[in-house]
């Protein structure tokens, strides 16, 4: 892979690191069954730090459960460098359906640990439990183009859309937007 170089205010930071930091980070939290923290407002949040990249998910709610991503140099308080934004959840019909909703999430940790390098935003483009008749699709937008930046397929900027359709159901039980870039500061 090419080594890209990017500066974000006084941080010059290789852009395939950060990648892989991500990776890494997804798979060792939500997906891997990290250690949660609720926070006193209620939301959930998991962290991550490796060398001087420090990741955090925070996210509130259980049929509907937006949420953020993000990643500082050099832990908690440090300058925002990378950040995503996940909203969406079970479709409305199943909001109480509580086997049906905790079925979907064990199945969604299981997609979004096929999380990589080419898509680092969710999980793999599609996977499938035929066992269970579940069928994860992850759909990233391409070619967005603003102010001469292209994105929508790397880690730069990029968005997307993910669902869940349940063989039993006969339909999409879940589905979540999500969006995120590089911080680029002044």
């Amino acid at each position: 892979m090419k080594q890209e170089i990017i500066k974000l205010g006084k941080i010059e930071i290789e852009l395939n690191e950060l990648t892989d930091f991500v990776v890494k980070a997804k798979k060792f939290c939500y997906a891997g069954g990290g250690n949660e923290i609720k926070l006193l407002d209620g939301s959930k949040l998991l962290t991550f730090q490796e060398g001087n990249l420090y990741y955090e998910d925070n996210y509130d709610g259980w049929y509907q459960a937006p949420g953020s991503e993000l990643v500082r140099w050099q832990g908690p308080m440090g300058q925002r460098i990378w950040q995503m934004g996940y909203s969406g959840g079970m479709e409305s019909n199943y909001f109480e359906n509580e086997e049906l909703t905790r079925e979907t999430f064990g199945f969604l940790k299981q997609a979004l640990l096929g999380v990589n390098a080419e898509m680092p935003f969710r999980g793999p483009g599609i996977y499938e439990d035929r066992e269970h008749g579940f069928i994860y699709r992850n759909n990233v937008y391409r070619n967005i183009v603003k102010d001469g930046l292209v994105g929508g397929g790397d880690i730069k900027r990029f968005s997307g859309r993910e669902d869940i359709f349940c063989q039993k159901e006969k339909a999409i039980v879940f589905s979540q937007d999500y969006t995120g870039c590089l911080v680029i500061p002044k």
